[in-house]
């Protein structure tokens, strides 16, 4: 039963301590948008001239 409780509250804590550290991430994220070339600082909607089209083109 102690073992049980032990691997609990280990559990909480690492929960805790991964809320703690997403917190602090986000508070401190650079103001900015990620698509799917990448991150740009700045307005979400930019022209970024033609798309580029990867894969098969068949």
């Amino acid at each position: 039963m102690r073992s049980m409780m032990a691997v609990l509250h280990i559990v909480m804590v690492l929960i805790s301590a991964g809320l703690v550290v997403e917190l602090f991430a986000a508070a401190t994220a650079p103001i900015g948008c990620q698509d799917e070339k990448g991150f740009h600082l700045g307005s979400e909607h930019a022209d970024y001239g033609e798309d580029v089209h990867s894969g098969n083109p068949s």
